[in-house]
């Protein structure tokens, strides 16, 4: 009994290593344009994920190569900032259907990307998301607060305490 006793710890210690299970998130969110510069186009928006949990949410987008056939592909990364001043880092790349004026029209795509990093209770996140986005809708619509929405789903994990 001694021996299993004196096992324990080192069993729990062991497996501390390895960082907190995988966290299931899921999210819906809707944005409006924001600062544009030729290289850069923002978005803002708010964002609630599960439990309804609001957040806000600057959204970067640039250009990863020029049009081409219709399409831009484009790196995108978001950052939800949460009431309790915890942050959520995401980034993808995501392809972008052209109007013949090359801009973006009312537009449906899915993808998915990466959960890179975070602060407060998600510091040092990582894992995986996907999503479907929806952009052009009518903003002055009844119920809309963006001219975008998105839902999202994703896995995230923790590093190890210390």
């Amino acid at each position: 009994m001694r021996y299993r006793m004196g096992l324990l710890p080192w069993l729990l210690a062991g497996l501390a290593a390895f960082g907190s299970a995988a966290q299931e998130i899921a999210w819906r969110a809707t944005s409006v344009q924001g600062p544009r510069t030729p290289a850069m186009n923002t978005r803002l928006g708010v964002a609630m994920f599960s439990g309804n949990e609001a957040a806000t949410y600057e959204r970067k987008i640039a250009a990863a190569a020029p049009p081409q056939d219709g399409k831009l592909a484009v790196n995108v990364e978001s950052v939800y900032r949460f009431a309790d001043g915890s942050t959520l880092v995401m980034r993808s790349r995501e392809t972008i259907n052209l109007t013949p004026q090359n801009t973006h029209g009312r537009d449906e795509w899915t993808g998915n990307g990466e959960i890179a990093t975070g602060t407060g209770r998600f510091a040092g996140a990582t894992g995986t998301f996907t999503f479907r986005a929806v952009m052009g809708l009518d903003r002055q619509a009844d119920g809309m607060l963006g001219d975008s929405f998105l839902t999202g789903q994703g896995r995230y994990q923790l590093p190890p305490a210390k």
